[in-house]
């Protein structure tokens, strides 16, 4: 319920408006009144006013002043002008700039419910639109952790994003970290008993987290998440900029406060949670850029330095060199082809095999290896998806093509590369053909259904209830297997069986419309009438 304020400075008007309109069955709890602008001022200083109807001439503040005043203290009240026809033109001036209608005198009690019902449900749609605003704000900052946790995930995956989408997620998320700030990743492996329980680990996680961060939260910004091998990564950013001019000195105490930091935050895991941790640190880089060469260092470290031992604090700097410059990337980058093929992006595979194929031209110079580990990479792809379709893989791509005898397709690159296009596009053939039977099937069901209900009124609902679908889809599936809308379609045979009872039998038009499920004969005839062009009665006789 609102609170309405009549503004009138005569008061004759104003206590009318008050006494003969309904205000309660429009919403409004209270109703207040005032004969001048300034009074109307005083009103809003001492009680909440959501909608203002005003005359438009007043002495001293006139409407438009005052709604003028009312607009800058809140910008969420709903006014009204009342003018006559000699101020018309100059209110609907008014109405682009401060006023949501205008009531022209003398106005009827009808016209004055209707507008202002219209404002009152503004008011309502507003609430509620601000109402779900704050809900997923709520509901976003609840999973803000997760959300956070995921976006660091994708970008040491090497997910590829454009920097004002990068920017833009990095706003939402309340991360402080930019494009081109300097960066450096901590691995940390929680090891032992604990590890294995999920209970424990994700307590033990938590506590290293809120550990970390007050270690690392005066000079560091940290950032979070669980990668796939269960290494809690943390990505660090200094808070306060580096000094002007000075050079490697200040990248070296940059370095070492990092490290530092980190070893106390091993020993303390220790010391306070009785933790066994292993801890990884690596180089410092630029962010976005180097994040995956300084994740796959880390990872590189763990492997090389640290392997089955336990409570170890490594160094991954000088890490990112050999294995990483030498080893294929594009190829394992999210999303990598099991998903691609999963979901039947096709336009991403034939990306995917761009960027691959790129990368592999470059590479396959220095080792036929490369060669040998990318046919095998899509061969398992081809493999994985086939057998989703409870196929054998030769089913699809034919025996010579899904032959590994002799590695013959991956003996250069350009076999290789002629292989991996004709076996996506016959495996591209197979998909669409499942899918179009599919959609064939759907289409089947549908029209048996149809048919079998002709006599009874055919709702997309009642379809779609049937088939256990969605209506929206069920109509867009019909639409693409057939070119005809589903409405159509039922029109039409009903119409045809119409036809055919019109010609065939002496049944008289309300008894063919119940027939067809039309319980209005006269609306049956205007169908009729609209699909034939004559109505049945005409149609009867030109037999």
């Amino acid at each position: 319920m609102y609170h309405l304020l009549l503004v009138d400075d005569e008061v004759n008007v104003a206590d009318s408006l008050e006494s003969l309109i309904p205000w309660e069955t429009i919403g409004f709890a209270k109703v207040y009144k005032a004969y001048s602008g300034r009074e109307a001022l005083e009103w809003f200083e001492t009680v909440p006013i959501d909608v203002v109807i005003t005359d438009i001439r007043m002495p001293g503040i006139d409407g438009l002043e005052l709604i003028r005043e009312i607009r800058g203290r809140r910008k969420n009240v709903k006014c009204l002008l009342l003018t006559g026809y000699a101020d018309f033109e100059y209110a609907r001036q008014a109405i682009s700039h401060h006023v949501s209608d205008y009531l022209l005198k003398p106005v009827s009690d009808e016209e004055i419910v209707a507008k202002v019902s219209r404002v009152v449900q503004q008011l309502r749609e507003e609430a509620e639109a601000n109402n779900a605003y704050h809900r997923a704000l709520h509901t976003m900052r609840e999973y803000l952790p997760k959300l956070k946790a995921e976006l660091l995930g994708d970008l040491l995956q090497g997910r590829r994003t454009s920097s004002e989408q990068l920017a833009s997620r990095l706003d939402m998320l309340q991360i402080p970290v930019r494009e081109g700030d300097m960066a450096a990743l901590m691995l940390i492996r929680i090891e032992g008993g604990r590890a294995n329980d999920f209970r424990s680990a994700s307590l033990m996680q938590f506590a290293i987290g809120n550990m970390a961060e007050e270690i690392f939260g005066e000079t560091h910004h940290l950032w979070h998440c669980q990668d796939a091998y269960d290494f809690m990564v943390f990505l660090a950013t200094a808070k306060e900029p580096e000094p002007e001019g000075r050079g490697s000195a200040s990248a070296d105490g940059r370095k070492r406060r990092f490290e530092q930091l980190a070893n106390q935050l091993h020993l303390s895991a220790r010391h306070y949670l009785n933790a066994v941790i292993s801890v990884i640190v690596t180089d410092w880089g630029v962010f976005p850029h180097d994040l995956q060469s300084l994740y796959q260092s880390g990872l590189s470290a763990y492997r090389r330095q640290i392997g089955d031992q336990s409570g170890m604090f490594a160094f991954a700097c000088g890490e990112g060199g050999s294995a990483e410059q030498h080893s294929l990337q594009r190829m394992y980058e999210p999303p990598n082809l099991y998903q691609l093929f999963e979901i039947g992006d096709w336009d991403g595979l034939k990306e995917k095999y761009d960027a691959i194929f790129e990368e592999l031209m470059r590479k396959a110079e220095v080792s036929k290896d490369y060669l040998v580990e990318t046919y095998f990479t899509i061969y398992s792809a081809y493999c994985y998806i086939a057998h989703k379709y409870n196929k054998e893989l030769s089913d699809i791509i034919g025996h010579e093509l899904s032959n590994t005898l002799g590695l013959a397709h991956c003996r250069s690159y350009g076999a290789l590369k002629d292989w991996a296009g004709r076996t996506l596009a016959k495996l591209r053939e197979y998909a669409e053909q499942e899918l179009a039977h599919t959609r064939y099937s759907v289409v089947e069901k549908i029209q048996h259904f149809v048919q079998k209900q002709l006599g009874n009124q055919i709702t997309l609902q009642d379809i779609a209830g049937e088939l256990h679908m969605h209506p929206v889809y069920i109509s867009q599936v019909y639409k693409a297997g057939t070119g005809e809308n589903l409405s159509d379609y039922i029109v039409r045979l009903k119409m045809e069986k119409a036809a055919s009872l019109l010609k065939n039998t002496s049944d008289k038009n309300y008894e063919i419309a119940l027939k067809l499920g039309y319980q209005n004969p006269n609306y049956f005839i205007k169908v009729f009438k609209k699909y034939y062009g004559m109505t049945p009665q005409q149609f009867r006789q030109a037999r």
